[in-house]
């Protein structure tokens, strides 16, 4: 046995070239067309060609959906109706999937994307539907209801400089408010009134709770241990 000088691997006796580092083992020189490679580099390139393969995989499958759909809906009813709806179901779920393996190190352009992506999925699913044309009163506002809800939660993770419980807390307020205003959004579509019910339960609820995860947070932060708080 030998020890290849550059990176410390056993290797056999008469081996040329280090299948790690791709190196003499003895004088450290690249040997023959190996590439130099370092194994977190190795690790880099097999998540991304891994990443490359499931990004290819899902679209097969997505356009392979939108194509059987598409057909038989072709082959029943000689036209297109429902399969309209499911075609943009499959496309906006692929775009998302996209979205979220290529640019999730940018989280902003990432979060942008998505929005946009599901919103113009509505917007056709609703041109295509018909009926009482609920994008503009209802999801346009719940989606970005979503999303605000969702930058608020992000923007107090990266503010926070001691992450525990106060962000659980903090996202039981946001999930509170959004409560409310999915259901005001929803009443002023169905009846054109507002008459907050199950919204205000939900958030009666919900605030004892995220003041509790709260109080044990700063408890927490100052050093007390659970335990002796509750005399265990």
């Amino acid at each position: 046995m030998i020890i290849c000088n550059n990176c410390g691997v056993e290797l056999d006796d008469g081996i040329l070239t280090c299948p790690l580092c791709g190196k003499s083992p003895e004088n450290g020189s690249i040997s023959g067309e190996i590439p130099l490679t370092s194994p977190s580099q190795v690790i880099h390139l097999h998540k991304k060609e891994t990443r490359k393969h499931l990004w290819e995989l899902s679209g097969i499958l997505t356009f392979s959906g939108i194509a059987v759909c598409t057909i038989v809906e072709l082959i029943i009813n000689r036209k297109l109706q429902w399969s309209l709806v499911s075609d943009v179901s499959l496309l906006s779920i692929w775009l998302v999937i996209t979205l979220v393996m290529y640019f999730r190190k940018r989280i902003i352009s990432a979060t942008a994307g998505i929005m946009v992506t599901v919103l113009a999925a509505l917007f056709v699913i609703d041109q295509v539907a018909g009926g009482r044309n609920w994008f503009v009163q209802v999801a346009l506002p719940v989606t970005t209801a979503v999303f605000v809800a969702s930058g608020i939660i992000m923007a107090l993770y990266k503010a926070s400089y001691f992450r525990g419980l106060n962000l659980i807390a903090a996202a039981f307020f946001v999930l509170a408010g959004f409560c409310i205003i999915t259901e005001m959004i929803l009443d002023n579509f169905s009846d054109g009134t507002v008459n907050l019910r199950w919204s205000l339960i939900t958030g009666v609820s919900i605030l004892p709770i995220a003041l509790l995860l709260l109080f044990y947070h700063y408890r927490l932060k100052k050093g007390n241990r659970l335990d002796s708080f509750f005399h265990i």
